[in-house]
Order: C-alpha cells, then sequence, then structure tokens
C-alpha cells in the first residue's frame, strides 16, 4: 500500500495542503514541507532567555567573521514579515 504525496511549496497553501491530507481516508498521507533555512520561528510569546540567546548567537557570527550568514537571515526574515 502506498502513501499518498502532497508537496507544499508556497505558505499560502499551508490551509488547503492540511485540509487535503486529513480529509484523505485512503491510506496514509505524507506531506512534503518546503521550508527556508534562514526562516526564525518565533512563539507567540518570546521568553527573556531565548532573546538573549538569539542576541549572543548573531553577535557571535558577526564576530567571528560570518557576516554573511547574518545578512541572508535578516534579508529572508524582513521578506517574510
Amino acid at each position: 500500500m502506498g502513501a499518498k504525496g502532497i508537496r507544499l511549496e508556497e505558505p499560502a497553501d499551508v490551509k488547503d495542503a492540511l485540509a487535503e491530507a486529513l480529509s484523505y481516508k485512503d491510506g496514509p498521507v505524507v506531506l512534503d514541507a518546503i521550508v527556508d533555512p534562514f526562516a526564525l520561528s518565533l512563539p507567540s510569546h518570546l521568553p527573556f532567555h531565548s532573546a538573549k540567546g538569539y542576541t549572543l548567537s548573531m553577535a557571535r557570527q558577526v564576530l567571528s567573521g560570518r557576516m554573511d550568514s547574518v545578512i541572508k537571515t535578516i534579508e529572508r526574515n524582513v521578506r517574510l514579515a
């Protein structure tokens, strides 16, 4: 028995893809979601220690000369906002 495959490439299609997956009754479903590796996932409430850890991580990247990674992260998240 095979599984139904659904590929999700655009954030706007999440609702439809999940509805299709949940309504499929003939077996298992594999939802293949393509994500941006630089996108930040933030909870609705951000505790202080998380903000502190993020800030320290960015500072370490800057100080170690990985400014290109910092710029990519900022660009991608500004674009997604």
